[in-house]
């Protein structure tokens, strides 16, 4: 019996078709991109889906994974890989989808979980600082930026309030302290670190245009000053003008506004005041007098150019203050 031979050009095309076949199913994505960032600090990847199995990797906040495992299940944990080719499984609800393409509102969310909660320690903190650092150049635009800028300078205020006491000179901490230390101050009366007031308004400067200005501004007040003005009125009244007067300044008609101008207010009453045998606070004539008035005038002229119900009477209390040091 002849055999049916089909033809050269048939028989090539079902070679083609086959191997094309062969070629698609070798390359066809299946669920392997996924995209997930764990949102949790110090996420633990391990070898099974167990919380007792050996550890693969400790997976800090802001680490991008992709989900490997079968799709389109509702999974306590997820197998997943690294970018470094490691695989493992880690607690899914430690995680969250991460669009490749429109990311800053999986970036924004997670910042906002984490500035939300409470009793977060040190080690907490510097992950979420961490984290906005890396992903401060995908915020492109000013709004965006000045947004993210912000929530860096919650974070790092949430940071240094984690350093117990004296532990500043030993590591995680000093190691930290020391790669930040040109956004930091150290305020010897409170023997802790804080924020420089010249590195928040430095940024302010950069964005105070944008919705979040206003924020940034009065984060500095909220921030205030390393040292100790021990007794001496005007340099009560020089913070004050450093800090709400400033706040005015750059934002007459700001939301905190009213607050900043009743702060001035009762500063300038209570420095003002007098007990039956000396005043509360010293002011040497000689020594004061000139810098008082020069405060005092900066104070009243930042007082002035707001909208504000109490603004008269806070000048009237700087007024009276004035009298005092002569």
């Amino acid at each position: 019996m002849t055999r049916y031979r089909p033809p050269l050009a048939f028989a090539s095309t079902i070679v083609l078709v086959i191997a094309a076949s062969s070629a698609g199913r070798a390359f066809a994505p299946t669920n392997n991109d996924a995209l997930r960032i764990t949102s949790a600090a110090n996420v633990t990847l391990r070898a099974s889906p167990t919380a007792n199995a050996p550890a693969v990797a400790q997976l800090p906040l802001g680490t991008e994974v992709t989900d490997v495992g079968l799709p389109g299940l509702d999974k306590t944990w997820s197998r997943v890989k690294l970018r470094d080719a490691r695989e493992g499984w880690l607690m899914t609800n430690l995680t969250r989808p991460l669009d490749a393409t429109w990311r800053w509102p999986t970036f924004d969310r997670i910042i906002a979980d984490r500035l939300g909660r409470k009793g977060d320690g040190f080690l907490a903190g510097a992950e979420l600082v961490a984290f906005i650092d890396r992903v401060a150049p995908e915020y492109t635009d000013p709004d965006g930026r000045a947004r993210l800028e912000y929530s860096r300078l919650k974070a790092m205020a949430a940071t240094l309030s984690a350093i117990p006491p004296g532990a500043s000179r030993r590591d995680p901490y000093e190691a930290w302290l020391i790669a930040h230390k040109n956004e930091l101050v150290l305020d010897d009366p409170g023997h802790r670190w804080m924020m420089s007031d010249s590195a928040i308004w430095e940024r302010h400067a950069r964005l105070s245009s944008t919705p979040a200005g206003d924020d940034i501004a009065w984060f500095a007040v909220t921030n205030g000053l390393a040292g100790e003005c021990e007794g001496r009125l005007v340099c009560y009244l020089n913070a004050r003008n450093r800090l709400h007067g400033e706040y005015l300044r750059r934002h007459p008609r700001g939301a905190h506004a009213t607050e900043a101008v009743d702060v001035i207010r009762s500063t300038a009453d209570l420095l003002g005041a007098t007990s039956s045998a000396k005043p509360a606070y010293s002011c040497d004539a000689k020594r004061d007098s000139r810098d008082l008035s020069t405060t005092l005038d900066a104070l009243s002229a930042a007082v002035k150019e707001t909208r504000v119900a109490n603004k008269d009477a806070a000048m009237g209390s700087l007024a009276g203050v004035k009298k005092i040091c002569q």
